[in-house]
């Protein structure tokens, strides 16, 4: 018998549970989960204070697309880029599948990390890219 959206919802919530509680074992028992398991800690430690939004979620059938928003303080070493102690704000949007059990089989997760790397001063930003291509024309 097929579980609610209500359940659906609940359990495409899961990661952002698990970033909010800094607790990985709720991400046990959901296979979609494999790699959330693996960069979730990398997160954690590049952002100790890491927090995730959920701003919107919609449902087909048995996928569940969540719109979310992370906040940290960039604290620790992330990716290679040594703490900057900025602050980042970034939109992750994910699709995932939840069977009639209730468990996350599949979980396929985007990030906007463009905006931590302008943030971080590793990119510049948009407008800065504009006159950089005005003043070489």
């Amino acid at each position: 018998m097929p579980v609610s959206p209500d359940v659906r919802k609940a359990a495409a919530r899961t990661a952002y549970d698990a970033i909010n509680r800094k607790d990985l074992s709720l991400l046990e028992g959901h296979p979609g989960f494999w790699q959330s398991r693996q960069i979730i800690p990398l997160m954690l430690a590049g952002f100790p204070d890491l927090s995730s939004t959920v701003e919107q979620q919609t449902i087909d059938g048995e996928w569940v697309t969540t719109r979310t928003t992370m906040r940290g303080t960039h604290q620790g070493e992330f990716m290679g880029v040594a703490p900057t102690g900025k602050r980042i704000e970034l939109m992750h949007i994910a699709l995932d599948q939840i069977n009639d059990d209730g468990l996350v089989v599949e979980h396929i997760g985007v990030s906007d990390w463009v905006r931590a790397l302008i943030t971080f001063g590793l990119v510049p930003a948009p407008e800065a890219l504009l006159k950089q291509k005005e003043a070489s024309a």
